[in-house]
């Protein structure tokens, strides 16, 4: 693999409520939907040779057959955001009020949240997932994934031993970043890329 480029799935009504989502299934609200034609138009032309995974959760599934009508999408759950266990459906207010929330929070790398995961168990099968896709396929590689798990796998591309949960990288809904792979050394190539989200001079942080 020469190339993986990594897309954050487009947008949902839990992602305008603030809720969080996890392994809860929400499928792409209709201005998500609008964000993956975007992407679609954006990616015409220049992924064509790409194999292209998506996480088994609805919301990226969508997201990339929006984008890739004319690829084979290969499914691979292992792409699934981070099990948020007892804290998903709800905003980050209803889950900051909790005890478990606190105890968590205080170190949410290593922590697992009750029911679900930590990130750290998010990043150890994402980086198996990337190895498996590195030895498998020798030019470009897609994933349509989530935000939290996009940013541990860079993290890990970076060099970031405790990556701090919402502080290191700021991802978008149908945002693209990439990583190239040349002569042994892993570059980051690009983060956060939403110039086909926005029109010319608007700023992306506002949309």
């Amino acid at each position: 693999m020469r190339r993986l480029t990594l897309i954050r799935h487009a947008l949902t009504a839990w992602n305008a409520d603030g809720r969080f989502q996890g392994h809860s299934d929400v499928p792409l609200s209709d201005d998500g939907r609008r964000q993956a034609r975007r992407l679609a138009r954006h990616v015409t032309g220049t992924e064509t040779d790409a194999v292209v995974y998506a996480s088994s959760s609805s919301r990226a599934l969508e997201t990339a057959r929006i984008a890739f009508p004319n690829h084979e999408i290969v499914v691979d759950p292992r792409l699934r955001e981070l099990n948020f266990g007892v804290f998903e459906g709800h905003t980050q207010s209803e889950n900051e009020a909790r005890d478990a929330w606190r105890e968590w929070f205080a170190d949410p790398f290593e922590r697992r949240v009750p029911g679900g995961e930590s990130y750290r168990d998010l990043r150890e099968r994402m980086v198996a997932w990337m190895e498996d896709a590195h030895a498998a396929h020798e030019d470009h590689v897609v994933a349509v994934t989530h935000s939290g798990a996009i940013q541990m796998l860079l993290s890990w591309v970076l060099g970031v031993e405790h990556p701090r949960w919402r502080k290191r990288i700021y991802l978008r809904h149908a945002s693209v970043s990439r990583v190239l792979f040349r002569d042994g050394d892993m570059l980051v190539e690009r983060v956060n890329d939403t110039r086909h989200l926005t029109a010319e001079g608007a700023d992306p942080f506002l949309d």
